[in-house]
């Protein structure tokens, strides 16, 4: 598995030096929540990088990963060796969490070629208008919006957050029709419910206020536009 943060002595002697000057430089700009797809080298060293922000997290969404990782704790950056068998792996994907709380969805498309660099810059999504009271708008996996800042919008969020690290292990839902519980996270008082938005044969908008009923204090919805057959990812945080 990708876990960035315990690997570096494994690492240390094949990464001392970062990536050399003749690295391919890839560039992407990519909204929070979205998708960035960057070629990542199976004989050299691959570098990601998020610009203007440092990586926390990066999570796998196998049970293990053809690639070693190191972070840089200077930078922020990820660097990735490959360890693989000799035959040319699959693609790969997760997410990755930056230390400002915005995530994005990766898919490692394995190459045999030199040295990679993968420079992605992250947009952060505008809040909506029209999010109910009481409600977040949509934002990155580890970073909701209620307003107010009083000591339940602070519990709100802070019960989101834990749901989603907690529960979460995949960039998109892969099934389930809309409105489907996947499972709940028990937080004191409160409970979490990872549920999924579906959008069937049709594209459409997700709203927080599908998902209110009795009970519920707050919505957050991973994303808003759904493509026809795509899903999203949606919270909701209940008293018990």
């Amino acid at each position: 598995m990708l876990k960035s943060m315990k690997l570096a002595a494994v690492l240390a002697a094949g990464l001392a030096v970062a990536c050399p000057a003749y690295a391919v430089e890839q560039r992407f700009t990519v909204k929070e929540d979205g998708l960035v797809r960057f070629k990542a080298s199976t004989t050299g060293i691959t570098r990601v990088s998020v610009v203007g922000d440092r990586i926390a997290s990066i999570i796998n969404d196998n049970e293990s990963s053809v690639y070693q990782v190191r972070n840089d704790e200077k930078t922020g950056d990820l660097f990735l060796k490959y360890a693989g068998p000799d035959e040319m792996p699959s693609k790969e994907g997760g997410y990755i969490v930056t230390e400002k709380g915005r995530t994005v969805a990766y898919e490692i498309l394995p190459i045999r070629s030199e040295t990679q660099t993968a420079l992605i810059t992250v947009r952060g999504n505008a809040p909506e208008a029209d999010a109910p009271s009481g409600g977040t708008a949509s934002g990155g996996f580890a970073e909701t919006s209620f307003g107010g800042g009083d000591g339940l919008a602070d519990q709100l969020t802070s019960a989101t957050r834990d749901t989603i690290r907690t529960k979460i292990k995949s960039p998109l839902p892969r099934s389930g029709r809309n409105g489907a519980l996947i499972t709940t996270h028990r937080l004191g008082d409160l409970v979490g419910e990872v549920r999924v938005a579906s959008a069937g044969k049709d594209a459409r908008q997700v709203r927080e206020r599908e998902f209110y009923r009795s009970g519920v204090l707050s919505v957050w919805v991973q994303k808003k536009s759904l493509a026809a057959g795509e899903r999203s990812w949606v919270v909701v945080v209940r008293s018990k």
